[in-house]
C-alpha cells in the first residue's frame, strides 16, 4: 500500500489503484507484483504429474528433504513470466536434475519456486519505495504450508507472519461492504486485526546460503527465456 499520490515503479512492478472508500475520499494506490504462474506449479505437480492426491501433500513431501533440493530449481513460467521480468517467451523450467533426485526434491523445488518469485517482488518494492523490508505478512490458501513459509523467511531474510484467518481478500470485501452500509463511518473505526498472528517463521539459513540459492534461481530464470514459439 503506497497510499497517495500514485506510486510509480521503475523495477518491473505495476502501479495500481487499491481502493477508495466513498465518492469524496482520496484514492489509495499500491505497487503490485503481478505473477502469472506461481502456485499453479502445485496443481501441475498434483494433476499433471499425479505425484500427490491433494495439494497439501506437497508440503509433507517437501519436508522429507530438510537438507534442501540438492541443486534442483523450478521456475513456474507456464505461460511466461510477469513481474519483474515481463518475458512472454519464458516457459516452466526444471533444472539441475540428477539421478539422486526424486519427487520429494521436485516437491520442495516447486514450493521454493513460489518463495523465489515473492522474494523478487519484495526486492523490487524495496528499491522503488526506498524502504527496507522488515517483515512480511502472508495470506491465501497456500499460506497454510509451513514449509513454504519457512522457505520464504529463509530467502527474504526476514520474519514471515501468518494470520489466523488467511482469507484476507474476503475480509477486505467485508470491510468495504461494512463501510458502504454504514456499519463503520471511517477506516479509523474498524478494529485492527494486526495482532491476530497465528505463527511467525524466522530465517534459519545464513546470508551466504541465501545468496547462493538466489543466484541459482537467477540462472534458472535466465534458462527459461526464449522457449515460446511464435
Amino acid at each position: 500500500n503506497g497510499g497517495g499520490p500514485r506510486v510509480r515503479g521503475s523495477h518491473g512492478l505495476l502501479s495500481t489503484a487499491l481502493y477508495r472508500f466513498g465518492a469524496s475520499a482520496p484514492t489509495q494506490y499500491a505497487l503490485e507484483g503481478a505473477v502469472a504462474s506461481c502456485a499453479v506449479g502445485i496443481n501441475w505437480f498434483k494433476d499433471s504429474l499425479g505425484m500427490i492426491g491433494t495439494a497439501p501433500e506437497i508440503s509433507s513431501l517437501a519436508a522429507q528433504v530438510p537438507e534442501g533440493t540438492e541443486g534442483l530449481v523450478f521456475v513456474p513460467a507456464f505461460g511466461g513470466l510477469l513481474a519483474p521480468h515481463w518475458r512472454d517467451d519464458a516457459r516452466a523450467t526444471l533444472v539441475g536434475l540428477t539421478l539422486a533426485h526424486d519427487k520429494r526434491h521436485v516437491a520442495r523445488a516447486v514450493l521454493e519456486g513460489i518463495a523465489h518469485q515473492a522474494k523478487e517482488v519484495t526486492v523490487c518494492m524495496a528499491a522503488d519505495t526506498g524502504a527496507a523490508l522488515t517483515g512480511l505478512r502472508v495470506d491465501g490458501g497456500v499460506a497454510l504450508s509451513d514449509e513454504l513459509l519457512q522457505y520464504q523467511a529463509d530467502l527474504c531474510g526476514i520474519a514471515v507472519q501468518r494470520p489466523r484467518d488467511v482469507e484476507t481478500t474476503a475480509l477486505g470485501a467485508a470491510i468495504a461492504a461494512g463501510l458502504g452500509a454504514g456499519v463503520w463511518s471511517s477506516i479509523a473505526d474498524i478494529p485492527s486485526s494486526g495482532d491476530d498472528i497465528e505463527r511467525t517463521f524466522e530465517p534459519a539459513i545464513c546470508e551466504e546460503e541465501r545468496t547462493a540459492r538466489c543466484a541459482s534461481w537467477q540462472k534458472a530464470v535466465e534458462s527459461s527465456f526464449g522457449w515460446a514459439r511464435e
